[in-house]
């Protein structure tokens, strides 16, 4: 489909300028009204500043004689006509077409940050088991990214289970939270129904909340969720850095069914979420099928939210890094009791900034041994190197990526032990600590013939450019390629 750069201008319509309606574009409260007043030139947002932030929910209160008495019952009424961004987006939802570089204004083609972001994204076309190559761009000098040209090699990163259609509505969301025009308004219902569209492809029952007034007049709601339909794909959605979400945001996105589809779930940075949103919506039944979950720097989180999670018994890849109310025993509480633990699929912890210590970590390590793959404790002064290494050799036939960013006990020795002790190792962050060669961690992966390519990110370390060169040319045999600058180039990525 050829039409994206026109959904994309409508799209960047709807963000901004601020006198620009979103209804426009997505629906709300005014759809008819909206795009009269849009075909016509004329723009009017005095009625949307009257409305409520959680307007885009487009309900209609009926009244309804059932067993329990009477009660207030929330319906999503469907758009009458369909906007011209859902027109867009259908033609859009092909999964057909060939993937592409997903080039939004918040997630550029690499991994500039650490080993476990972009949270969303996969290497494309997928790796074969045990190559940990890094990724490959294009040779003929060109942004050629035709996938049928077998002449030009190369891999790229792409949202999962993503078409174009869904790439679209990512970087509406990114362009949002990038021009500080993101608010609850912005995507309500209806823009999270949109999503839902693009990933299924078809409409999934609607959740109908139910409202019972008390007494005291105080509303509580329950959400009454249908069955699980399992034959539906499942999405990865990001709200990264949306600082003013809050509880509308989510619970707009649990009467679009956004949970039926939702296997990815980025909240990092999100300062709005809370206890009781972690426990009572994401954690409350509605979102089931949730696989992997980064709730990185949402710091108003505490131990009490994070036990929630044990609802989400599909768990398998958890980030809480940098969630400073969120204690290492937490951590390790949750991992111990989780349904996934038992089954042997959680295999993805990221917990930096969390002060972890190397009784803590081993409490961890035990608890996950023989399946975790991705381990990430960084900005911990209180790691040992020569018990990060001792601890870490339990995990020597499963861990590939290794996080340990700013840890004051990562030196040379500390980094040469893990040579011999993950000999399955592709990704290191040795970032900010007191590494200044990686010539000993080559040396014992030289002598250790199963091992592949291995992705250091070094920036900030006491490593320099001049002892890098030395290294890669007295190690020519041993496959590795280190950052120290800048310029990530998405090796750190593995899904």
């Amino acid at each position: 489909m050829r039409e994206i750069p026109s959904l994309r201008i409508l799209c960047l319509r709807a963000v901004g300028p601020p006198t620009c309606s979103p209804e426009a574009a997505f629906g709300g409260p005014r759809v008819a009204a909206a795009l009269k007043r849009s075909k016509s030139g004329i723009v009017d947002d005095s009625d949307s500043d009257n409305e409520d932030n959680n307007s885009n929910a487009i309900v209609e209160k009926e009244k309804t004689d059932n067993n329990s008495g009477d009660g207030d019952v929330d319906k999503i009424i469907p758009l009458e006509e369909p906007t011209l961004t859902s027109v867009l987006l259908k033609k859009l939802r092909s999964k057909e077409s060939p993937m592409q570089a997903y080039k939004g204004l918040a997630r550029p083609n690499a991994n500039d940050v650490d080993i476990a972001h972009p949270w969303i994204m996969t290497v494309h076309p997928p790796r074969e088991d045990g190559n940990n190559e890094p990724l490959i761009t294009p040779t003929d000098g060109t942004d050629n990214m035709d996938i049928d040209n077998e002449d030009t090699s190369y891999e790229f990163l792409a949202i999962e289970n993503s078409n174009h259609a869904v790439e679209t509505i990512q970087q509406f969301i990114d362009a949002l939270v990038e021009s500080g025009r993101a608010n609850d308004t912005r995507m309500g219902v209806h823009f999270f129904r949109e999503w839902v569209y693009a990933i299924t492809g078809k409409e999934p029952k609607a959740i109908i909340p139910k409202k019972k007034i008390n007494k005291k007049r105080k509303i509580s709601i329950s959400a009454k969720t249908t069955a699980i339909d399992e034959s539906l794909p499942l999405g990865s959605l990001s709200l990264h850095n949306f600082a003013a979400g809050s509880i509308h945001t989510f619970r707009s996105m649990e009467k679009a069914n956004v949970g039926s589809c939702l296997g990815t779930l980025d909240i990092s940075g999100v300062h709005g979420i809370t206890d009781s949103i972690l426990t009572n919506i994401i954690c409350g039944g509605s979102f089931p099928r949730i696989k992997r979950l980064s709730v990185k720097n949402c710091r108003k989180l505490t131990g009490k939210g994070i036990a929630s999670l044990f609802k989400l018994t599909r768990l398998t890849a958890l980030d809480v890094g940098g969630c400073y109310n969120v204690l290492p025993n937490d951590v390790v509480a949750l991992v111990e009791r989780h349904p996934s633990t038992k089954k042997g699929v959680f295999t993805e912890i990221y917990a930096g900034g969390l002060g972890w210590t190397d009784v803590a970590l081993e409490e961890l390590v035990d608890a996950t041994v023989g399946y975790l793959r991705g381990l990430g404790v960084g900005f911990s002064p209180y790691i040992t190197g020569a018990g990060l290494s001792l601890t870490l050799s339990k995990l020597s036939s499963t861990l590939d990526r290794l996080a340990v960013p700013f840890c004051p006990g990562m030196d040379d020795a500390a980094v040469s032990a893990l040579g011999s002790t993950l000999p399955k190792l592709a990704v290191l962050d040795i970032r900010g600590t007191n590494v200044t060669s990686l010539s000993g961690l080559l040396e014992a992966r030289a002598g250790i013939a199963s091992t592949g390519h291995l992705f250091v990110l070094a920036r900030y370390s006491g490593i320099s450019k001049k002892s890098l060169d030395e290294t890669k040319k007295r190690y020519e045999s041993v496959a590795f390629d280190c950052v120290l600058d800048g310029k990530g180039n998405g090796g750190g990525i593995r899904r």
